[in-house]
């Protein structure tokens, strides 16, 4: 129950200690053939027979021979057995005697039932080699112990690979699991697993990230059911997606990249993009780059070393055995690539913030619309149009073309007539002479007045 039980509590799934599986213990090879291939040839016919794979060539031989049922005769018996209780069964029932042929110790598998399981997996403590072995066996990584055993000092490790032609049960379950300790080994490998050894931190991530290249091609040949479920398992979007540019803003802002990109051309010193480098390296080894990037062993080594597990460049060239300026050189190159990369994911998304060929066809054929659109004035353009079709009825000789001339001439003059009669002209009356009597009175009037004005003056000097 140790598989099913860890990995159940893990995942939190309960459904997983539903299905059936074999854990395997050991796998004992003499110690002169070790290495050439006998235990992954053991394991792998052991995963062919749990899975259905092995077929029998030759027919089953049911018959019973003579020797076999004088063996079987329940009346032959032992001299000595009179004391035994024939009633009895199992071994207290069985004759001791010698029989004339033994059944076989060892049956060929195509004559033994296998059980319906749905996974074979295997424990032990993480090693480079044993991690290989299990790896090439087809093994995939579930979990990986946080603390270390306090003997070997070594963190258990839980892989598992799947049965799904012997039960034909849903085998999504395994890559959603696989992405899942993906995330988890990636998130944990600045903290519990930062002594790892690099190189063994590398072909584990590594190996993650094959498998999810290997479940795209896969999902891409038609398997959309199987994508489905793991996306609905593992919390996926797409098991093919890579990073949009508005997703990248979270991670990085556009300062950012420009410092990745001066370092890529050597103008800085790596020290500038050390603080990038967690972000950068979490997107690589979690496939947001997409299924074509790639980096090379030794370039995803030093960037897992630098951004994962936040060793310094020493650290690195000691346990790599390799000069710091050649770490230096690699790790620039590694570098440069992601930085292409980046600069790749913002042009697509430029382009897809362009027209398209459909819209940009769209608007200029409306803008060549506009240029065939006239500057004069309404009155202007419907006086010019009636001015046309009059000229087109003219050139016709048609008899509509004088009616609607004498209509137009008619209402000109009745509008003639109808402003002369609305008009009011307005004439200054001319001055007429005066008579002799008026005159007299205008004289009369004005010594009077200039009388009053005298005794008006003489009443003021006075006082």
């Amino acid at each position: 129950d140790l598989i099913p039980w860890t990995v159940s509590q893990q995942f939190g799934d309960s459904n997983f200690a539903q299905l059936s599986g074999a854990r395997i213990v050991r796998v004992a090879v003499h110690p002169h053939v070790q290495g050439m291939g006998y235990g992954s040839r053991a394991v792998e016919l052991l995963y062919r027979y749990y899975n259905g794979e092995m077929i029998a060539l030759h027919g089953d031989d049911d018959e019973i021979t003579e020797d076999e049922s004088d063996d079987n005769d329940p009346n032959d018996n032992d001299s000595d057995g009179g004391g035994i209780d024939e009633t009895a069964k199992g071994i207290l029932g069985e004759k001791l005697k010698p029989r004339k042929r033994l059944p076989p110790l060892l049956l060929p598998l195509t004559e033994v039932k296998a059980p319906r399981l749905d996974w074979i997996g295997t424990s032990f403590g993480l090693t480079a080699q044993l991690y290989k072995f299990w790896k090439r066996a087809g093994m995939r990584m579930l979990y990986l112990r946080q603390t270390t055993n306090e003997l070997t000092g070594e963190h258990s490790t839980i892989m598992v690979r799947a049965l799904p032609r012997r039960t034909g049960f849903d085998d999504a379950w395994l890559p959603a699991f696989a992405s899942d300790s993906q995330r988890r080994i990636v998130s944990l490998l600045g903290g519990p697993f930062q002594t790892m050894d690099v190189k063994s931190a590398s072909a584990i991530l590594a190996d993650f990230e094959l498998y999810h290249n290997s479940q795209v091609n896969s999902n891409g040949n038609g398997n959309e059911a199987g994508e489905r479920a793991i996306q609905e398992r593992s919390g996926l979007s797409s098991t093919s997606d890579t990073i949009s540019m508005e997703e990248l803003n979270y991670f990085l802002t556009p300062h950012d990249l420009k410092r990745l990109e001066q370092y890529g051309r050597n103008l800085c010193d790596h020290h500038l993009v050390t603080d990038l480098l967690p972000a950068t390296a979490r997107l690589y080894f979690t496939g947001r780059f997409g299924v074509e990037f790639r980096l090379s062993n030794l370039q995803a080594a030093l960037l897992c070393g630098i951004g994962l597990q936040n060793k310094t460049i020493d650290q690195l060239t000691v346990e790599l055995d390799l000069p710091s300026n050649q770490v230096l050189a690699m790790f620039n190159k590694a570098v440069r690539k992601i930085s292409m990369a980046f600069n790749e994911i913002a042009e697509e998304s430029e382009k897809k913030n362009m027209l398209s060929d459909k819209a940009r066809a769209k608007i200029e054929k409306d803008a060549e619309k506009l240029k065939n659109v006239t500057h004069q004035t309404l009155d202007e353009d419907a006086e010019e149009g009636a001015q046309a079709a009059l000229q087109a009825l003219k050139s016709s000789g048609d008899e509509e073309y004088t009616n609607i001339t004498q209509d137009v001439v008619q209402d000109k003059s009745d509008q003639e007539s109808n402003e002369a009669t609305n008009s009011v002209e307005i004439k200054t009356p001319g001055k007429r002479k005066l008579s002799g009597d008026e005159k007299e009175a205008s004289a009369s009037s004005k010594k009077k007045s200039s009388k009053k004005e005298k005794s008006a003056k003489k009443k003021k000097s006075k006082r």
